[in-house]
Parts: structure tokens; sequence; C-alpha cells
């Protein structure tokens, strides 16, 4: 598989994970998950007491992880997933965002806008790619 596949493989484990905690609970803390230099993937959390930690802090740990994984040698891909809001079409758009990395000079941000409708059910949109940030590798 070329890095993308196999980010592709990588935000496949992750955006069904997003889903299900922001239909369970409305709202869901940053995530991520790795690829193992065997292909295999780990789920990554964080947490360093605070019950209720600033996401954007919990994104930062998160980042920091992956690249000490990264740094290692032990991960070929990384994932980080949070809730957002982004430009889509001139409007701002609520969205479950995917950062993915690759060892081998890939990233790519990708972005799913989502809806809360009618009775609290959530109407997801297409998916949107973004420019990645390379902060990992």
């Amino acid at each position: 598989m070329n890095p993308k596949e196999e980010c592709e493989m990588l935000m496949g484990e992750l955006l069904p994970v997003g889903e299900h905690f922001l239909k369970k609970n409305k709202e869901f803390y940053p995530f991520a998950a790795s690829m193992k230099i065997d292909g295999s993937i780990n789920h990554l959390g964080y947490y360093d007491g605070d019950d209720k930690p600033d996401p954007k802090d919990l994104i930062a740990n998160l980042k920091q992880l992956c690249k000490q994984l990264a740094e290692n040698n032990e991960i070929k891909a990384s994932g980080i997933v949070w809730n957002a809001s982004i430009q889509s079409e001139g409007k701002d758009e609520d969205a479950i965002v995917v950062s993915l990395e690759h060892k081998d000079n890939y990233s790519v941000q990708v972005a799913m806008p989502y809806k809360k409708g009618f009775l609290g059910k959530f109407q997801f949109g297409s998916l949107i790619a973004l420019a990645g940030e390379n902060d990992v590798f």
C-alpha cells in the first residue's frame, strides 16, 4: 500500500469512532490512532488527570505523543480526530476533522461536516480534503 492508502485505512478506523461518540454524547474529546510499522493500528489516548481538558491542549498532547512514537520509529502513520468548525462554501459548519500523516511525506486533513437535525439526529455531509500540517513526521 502507498502512504495515501495507509492513511485512508487509518481514517477508516477513526472516523466511525468519532461519529459514534458524537451520536451518543453530542460531543467528544479529541483522540488518536497510529499505524505501527507492521501495519497494525493502535488507538491512542491522553489523560493528565484533568476531567475536563481543553481540547486544544489535548490535540497538542496527542500530536506530541505521535511525534515521540514517530521519532522512535514505532509508527509509520498517525491520525488525530477532533470536533471543529470549518469554512465550507463561505459559511461555518460543524465537522469531525481527522488529521492524517505518514512518514513518507504525506499529510492531509479530512473534514466531515454534520448538522444536528430534527429530534437530535445527525446528518453527515461529504468528506472535504484540507491541507495537512506535517507536524508529526
